[in-house]
């Protein structure tokens, strides 16, 4: 029997560009460059998977940008002992916790972009 897979609500969006952001950071903080249009569907669609959920290429291909464009205002927390662990965490989980304090941040910073964005379509 086939999964029932659901398109994206308001907020798959927001927890979808927050994982792809933290994805980001990640990636810069393991390679110190940040990651190719690869990563970013490859990062997609492991959310989309475990969420069960579907989205256009279109829409894959704009949260990416806008998930690193808040990654690089990110950048210098993977500076920060604390932001260190908690990408490291990141790393090695499937899921963000957003109780992390980093987590929080890009989340905050994720809303913000897509209601900035809804508002000025």
């Amino acid at each position: 029997m086939d999964e029932v897979r659901h398109h994206l609500s308001p907020r798959d969006r927001v927890e979808l560009l927050c994982w792809l952001t933290c994805g980001n950071l990640g990636a810069y903080y393991l390679n110190e460059s940040w990651p190719s249009a690869d990563f970013h569907v490859q990062a997609a669609h492991k959310w989309l998977d475990r969420h069960k959920r579907q989205a256009e290429w279109l829409t894959v291909a704009r949260l990416s940008a806008i998930a690193q464009d808040i990654a690089r205002q990110h950048a210098g927390f993977v500076d920060a002992v604390w932001a260190r662990d908690a990408v490291e965490e990141i790393l090695d989980t499937d899921d963000l916790d957003y109780q992390a304090t980093l987590v929080r941040e890009v989340l905050g910073d994720c809303r913000l972009a897509l209601e900035e964005k809804r508002q000025a379509d």
